[in-house]
């Protein structure tokens, strides 16, 4: 009895033994496959870290794209100037998508087209679809300077039901803002083929819509002449020889102004001078003699040098 007792007991020790290796045989496996899973896991999890690749994005709330994770530029969280690109959704407020530096489009045989929609809730037409404002920060917030306005026409102009894809009742409205006045002034409005030009216009509804292909109101149609320019300053020269140099200024259609006095320089010069109102190029003359081709010099203060050469 003693004996069989024994034989049991060393079967069933080494029994559970066995079983005891076999399960944690089994535990090792199970946490050898857990760490490969696991360095997988931050594999990609780095690896979207630096690369996202979707089909479909969907942000149900804000999109930030900003070298310091930050929607706004610091120090400018009031006026709300993005560090990168800020977007976000309808969920708390008005949404829209702001842009810090330049907005650039580029297509490949496709024209630049950008596009401004809008209806109203109950789905009825809404006459004036948008506008783009130039704004400054006064008092707290953004101010509109000037606008410029796409709007529907008047059904005086043209009935509702006349409206259509062929028809495209629309025209440009120009706006600017003048001193003491609350609401923008129209200053231009053009239509199909038509214009209206003025200064009235308060609120919107003073600058009368066109009729004719062109229309002035509110003053009267001037032709400014180009005055011809001062004489140009010598600023240095070479020392060569002595020279007399003037400037005419010349306008958009060609026509050039009355030669400036002459500045007198021991050399070949670099000249600067002032802009006149309406000049779209200056001629430089040398000894009575052009010696360029029209300049086209950015800023109201020109410089240029006489490096000898004829045009």
């Amino acid at each position: 009895m003693n004996k069989a007792w024994i034989l049991l007991s060393a079967h069933w020790v080494f029994t559970c033994a066995a079983s005891a290796d076999d399960s944690f045989d089994a535990l090792r496996r199970e946490l050898d496959d857990l760490k490969k899973r696991v360095a997988v896991l931050e594999e990609n999890n780095k690896n979207l870290q630096s690369r996202l690749e979707v089909d479909r994005l969907v942000v149900r709330k804000e999109l930030i794209v900003s070298d310091t994770g930050l929607a706004w530029e610091k120090g400018f969280e009031a006026q709300q100037i993005p560090r990168g690109i800020y977007g976000r959704s309808l969920w708390d407020g008005a949404g829209g998508l702001w842009v810090r530096s330049r907005l650039i489009k580029g297509e490949i045989d496709d024209p630049f087209d950008d596009r401004f929609h809008a209806i109203e809730r109950d789905h009825s037409l809404r006459p004036a679809p948008g506008h783009i404002s130039w704004n400054v920060w006064i008092d707290g917030a953004w101010r509109q300077m000037a606008i410029i306005q796409g709007e529907g026409v008047e059904f005086s102009e043209l009935p509702l039901k006349e409206w259509s894809g062929l028809s495209h009742p629309g025209r440009i409205r120009f706006q600017t803002f003048r001193p003491a006045h609350g609401e923008p002034l129209t200053d231009a409005l053009i239509g199909q083929g038509m214009m209206s030009i003025g200064g009235g216009g308060y609120g919107g509804g003073g600058l009368p819509y066109p009729r004719e292909v062109l229309q002035l109101w509110g003053g009267e149609l001037r032709n400014a002449g180009l005055r011809a320019p001062a004489a140009p300053t010598v600023v240095n020269d070479d020392g060569s020889g002595e020279h007399h140099y003037a400037i005419i200024a010349v306008g958009a259609q060609g026509q050039r102004s009355s030669v400036s006095p002459v500045a007198r320089a021991g050399g070949l010069a670099r000249l600067r001078w002032d802009s006149v109102p309406g000049a779209d190029a200056y001629l430089v003359a040398r000894d009575g003699k052009t010696i360029a081709t029209p300049l086209r010099i950015e800023g109201s203060r020109k410089v240029w040098t006489d490096k000898g050469e004829e045009k």
